[in-house]
């Protein structure tokens, strides 16, 4: 995750890795992993014994990585939030096949409608 989105958490995600990309070199926190970049997450994700890496945001770390995963767990939440600042790149349907797709509405945990889809790479 990018360091904007840990920030927003503003703990360690448990039962996981938490690897968090950031340019910014004095930003250290207890029980993360520090990455530079991309490429950087990866190789110390590796290092864990993870057996699936995920990519939890921001924008900017979803554009970075779409074109090198092999899976989308998408939830999308049917609304429109005017001042929203961050999105999900558009999924090219030539690279990526929809293989799952359940609708839920909304409820005491839930503001809004929501679709959790999976999506695999062609």
């Amino acid at each position: 995750m990018g360091r904007r989105t840990f920030d927003s958490f503003n703990k360690n995600l448990s039962g996981r890795f938490n690897i968090v990309i950031t340019n910014q070199p004095d930003w250290s926190t207890d029980g993360v992993i520090i990455a530079r970049s991309i490429e950087d997450a990866i190789e110390k994700a590796k290092e864990t014994n993870c057996k699936e890496i995920f990519v939890i945001g921001g924008g900017q770390v979803y554009k970075q990585s779409i074109d090198i995963a092999n899976r989308i767990y998408m939830t999308r939440v049917h609304t429109v939030i005017d001042d929203a600042d961050t999105f999900f790149p558009a999924i090219d349907e030539t690279k990526w096949k929809m293989i799952s797709h359940e609708d839920h509405t909304r409820d005491e945990k839930h503001a809004y409608d929501y679709s959790f889809q999976i999506w695999e790479k062609i």
